[in-house]
C-alpha cells in the first residue's frame, strides 16, 4: 500500500508539472487473451472512441482482469490495469479523466472500477466513471432494439446467452428477457451460463411457446467470442439444449462485433467528456 501511495504521489507531481490541465479517456475492458476476438471487439471500441474524441484528447486502454494482463504481458503485449492507465494519464498532464467501461452489467467488475477510481481521484481535478452497457431503462431499450434485429437464420427461436453471476445484477438478464416478451417476441429469450435465467428456465419457456420449437440459435450475449462461448456455450449449455430435445446452432460472435453496440460505448464516453 505504501508503494502504491508513493507511485500515486509521484504521478500527481509529474502531472502537475506537465502543463495545463487536460481531459483524457481510459477505456476499461474486462479483457481477452484471444488476440483475434480482441481485435474484432474491444480494441475496436477503443479505436472508435479515440477517433470520436479527436487528436487533442488522449485515450488509453486498460484491462480489468489480472489473468488477462499476465497472459498478454508474457507475450509482450502491453496491458495496463485501470489504476496504471489512470496514473499514466496523470503523468501526461491529464487532470480530468473519463473512465468508460466496456462491461455489459453492473456486476463485480464495476465494483472494482469504483474502488480504482476512489484510489486515484485525489490526484485529479475530476474522475468520471461511465456506466456499463445495461444500466438505466433507456439503456435496456437500446439493447433490446439491437437484440430484436437479430435474424433467426432458419432457427425456430433465438437464445441470447450471457455469463450471469450470483449477485443482484444477474437480474439484468431477466429484465432483458421480460422486455423482449413484452414486445411479443415469444421466439427470443435471454439466458445465462452461471446465473439466472438458467438453461432449465429457458427450456421451460421454450416448451410454453405457442409455436413448435425444434432448433434454437444460441447467440452469445458476451462482449468477445472467447472461452465462455467456445467452451461453456458450445459445451455444457448446448448439451442441456440437446438433452431437452432441441437442436442448438451456435453463432460464434462477440457482442462488440456489432457496430451498434460499439456506438453505445463511444457515445457515452464522448458525452461524459463534454
Amino acid at each position: 500500500m505504501k508503494k502504491k501511495l508513493l507511485i500515486l504521489t509521484l504521478a500527481a507531481l509529474i502531472g502537475t508539472a506537465a502543463g495545463h490541465a487536460r481531459k483524457g479517456i481510459v477505456v476499461a475492458h474486462y479483457g481477452s487473451s484471444n488476440d483475434e476476438t480482441r481485435a474484432l471487439t474491444i480494441n475496436k471500441i477503443t479505436t472508435e472512441i479515440r477517433e470520436a474524441a479527436g487528436n487533442d484528447i488522449p485515450v488509453c486502454e486498460a484491462y480489468i482482469s489480472p489473468v488477462v494482463r499476465r497472459n498478454m504481458t508474457r507475450r509482450g503485449i502491453e496491458s495496463l490495469s485501470p489504476v496504471d492507465a489512470m496514473l499514466a494519464m496523470r503523468a501526461r498532464g491529464v487532470d480530468t479523466i473519463v473512465v468508460q467501461p466496456s462491461l455489459i452489467i453492473d456486476g463485480g467488475e464495476m465494483e472494482e472500477l469504483r474502488r480504482d477510481v476512489e484510489i486515484v481521484s485525489p490526484f485529479f481535478g475530476a474522475v468520471v466513471l461511465g456506466h456499463p452497457l445495461c444500466y438505466s431503462p433507456a439503456d435496456f431499450e437500446q439493447v433490446v432494439n439491437i437484440l430484436s434485429a437479430e435474424e433467426p437464420d432458419g432457427a425456430d427461436a433465438i437464445i441470447f446467452v450471457g455469463h450471469g453471476n450470483e449477485l443482484p445484477s444477474t437480474a439484468t438478464y431477466t429484465q432483458l428477457d421480460y422486455m423482449l416478451a413484452d414486445r411479443g417476441m415469444t421466439d427470443r429469450h435471454v439466458s445465462t451460463i452461471e446465473g439466472y435465467p438458467t438453461a432449465e428456465t429457458t427450456v421451460r419457456q421454450l416448451r410454453r411457446s405457442p409455436q413448435k420449437i425444434k432448433t434454437v440459435k444460441l447467440v452469445p450475449f458476451l462482449l468477445v467470442c472467447g472461452n465462455h462461448t467456445l467452451t461453456d456455450i458450445a459445451g455444457e449449455y448446448s448439451d442441456r439444449m440437446r438433452a431437452a430435445g432441441y437442436e442448438p446452432r451456435l453463432l460464434k460472435r462477440g457482442l462488440a462485433e456489432l457496430p451498434a453496440i460499439r456506438q453505445i460505448y463511444t457515445d457515452r464516453a464522448i458525452r461524459l467528456l463534454q
